[in-house]
């Protein structure tokens, strides 16, 4: 059983990742660590295979607050898989006893909750943790998920979807969706309101190019399956 304090929820993180991935989320789930109410003490922690920094797709370093081999880490109750560039997840996907893949399966027993976001769903769907449930991905990667047959890929461009105890997002951006989403099922409605209303997140772009009718054939990620 997960040790419910403190009330931790990991972000791991490799070389290549997108920043917005991760962002995103830890910026609301910050604010929830205002919001301790019945889940106490709240951790968000970005957890690597090693302290050393990580470089993101668009060039800038993360330090790591822990690693897969730290035992205060390996029970957490909320893990985030990030999408990246398509060159990491080509040298990720190809080995299934990947140390990612393998932090992953050994921390998933004692989750309430396993998330992904963007191509993240890819590293999720790896590990099998995805097989039997519905999910979606950046709308550019949705044909890469024919690559894993026990994953059903939710049609259309949903911001996020929710499969039993896995929630998965679509593209970058709809990481805050999914985060405030998954604050409102962990902390209620009104918790959720309040991290919207700080964020200030009423979003109203500027500009309003539609996705294509239907997502683009062929993946754009080699070697997804082993």
């Amino acid at each position: 059983m997960r040790n419910p304090k403190p009330y931790q929820i990991v972000i791991p993180v490799y070389p290549g990742v997108d920043l917005m991935d991760i962002a995103a989320p830890k910026e609301v789930f910050s604010w929830l660590q205002n919001h301790p109410g019945q889940l106490g003490q709240i951790d968000v922690l970005l957890v690597a295979e090693s302290m050393n920094p990580i470089t993101t797709r668009d060039k800038m370093q993360l330090l790591p607050d822990a690693t897969f081999s730290d035992k205060h880490v390996r029970n957490p109750a909320i893990f985030w898989i990030p999408g990246g560039a398509i060159a990491s997840l080509e040298k990720m996907l190809p080995n299934k006893n990947h140390p990612y893949f393998e932090y992953l399966k050994k921390i998933a027993p004692g989750c309430e909750w396993m998330c992904s976001v963007c191509e993240g769903a890819l590293l999720f769907a790896k590990t099998g943790l995805l097989d039997g449930h519905s999910a979606t991905t950046h709308w550019q990667f949705m044909s890469c998920m024919a690559g894993f047959p026990e994953v059903k890929l939710v049609p259309g461009y949903p911001r996020y979807v929710k499969s039993g105890n896995r929630i998965t997002g679509g593209g970058i951006s709809s990481g805050i969706d999914e985060a405030l989403y998954l604050v409102e099922l962990i902390a209620g409605t009104d918790i959720a309101g309040s991290i919207q209303q700080t964020l200030q997140y009423y979003p109203q772009s500027p500009v309003d190019r539609p996705l294509p009718a239907t997502p683009p054939a062929g993946c754009p990620v080699r070697n997804l399956i082993d």
